[in-house]
């Protein structure tokens, strides 16, 4: 892992392997010893994002797996709508990165930007698809999840939300590389993808666990804020920013 370390910090190109080498490494660290992913996130984060389009979040629980749990527990959120939340009202896994994130209590102005995805009284209530009940699919181009830089990282963090129940890379996108990552409304039960690394663009699919035109475009909505802070409207044809 030297070699690959030293690479990273003289913005060297890692090999596909050494970049499978190293995602491998980062996961079994996020799932073995948090307090160490914590550390290698510190030191690596920004590098992998900024170089290879990677997102590691600091901790190993950190705001997906937060909006996720807050998104599937109604009477918290409209709790925290009015009123101050105790971490403890959270389970403890995510307590780390709440510690870290709102040292001052979960206060609802402290994520009222976030908030403000979610439908108002006199709107549509916020109906997402079921949690899934199998573990989430994730399918690549020749069952190699590292062969397109930066995916399998994009993937493991739309997977963190539990009405996503399969993804897929299907095709590259011709000529140029997109002009926006987005992600937009196909069907009730698929959302479709773009995301680009710095060699080229590729769309994906993205299967959800029900079959629901309102709740697959509350999903795509979701998504787009987590991913890109983006409160578009869930529909294919919406101008992205």
């Amino acid at each position: 892992m030297r070699i690959i370390f030293r690479k990273l910090y003289f913005q060297q190109a890692l090999s596909p392997e050494e970049y499978g080498i190293l995602m491998q490494y980062a996961e079994d660290l996020r799932t073995a010893s948090p307090e160490s992913y914590m550390l290698f996130s510190e030191r690596f984060a920004a590098i992998l994002y900024r170089d290879y389009n990677t997102f590691l979040s600091r901790f190993a629980y950190g705001i997906d797996d937060f909006y996720d749990y807050l998104l599937n527990n109604p009477k918290l959120r409209d709790t925290l709508k009015n009123n101050y939340l105790s971490i403890d009202d959270f389970p403890f896994y995510l307590h780390d990165y709440l510690e870290y994130t709102y040292p001052n209590g979960l206060i609802n102005s402290t994520i009222i930007t976030h908030l403000q995805l979610m439908p108002g009284e006199n709107e549509k209530s916020l109906d997402l698809p079921e949690p899934r009940r199998k573990d989430l699919i994730c399918k690549y181009e020749s069952g190699n999840p590292y062969k397109e830089t930066g995916l399998k990282s994009h993937f493991e963090r739309i997977g963190r939300y539990s009405f996503v129940s399969r993804l897929q890379s299907i095709r590259y996108l011709r000529g140029n590389k997109a002009n926006e990552d987005k992600i937009e409304l196909l069907s009730g039960d698929c959302l479709g993808g773009i995301f680009t690394n710095k060699e080229k663009s590729i769309y994906y699919y993205i299967f959800l666990t029900e079959d629901n035109s309102l709740k697959a475009s509350n999903a795509c909505r979701i998504l787009n804020m987590a991913l890109y802070g983006s409160n578009i409207e869930g529909i294919r044809d919406a101008k992205y920013n």
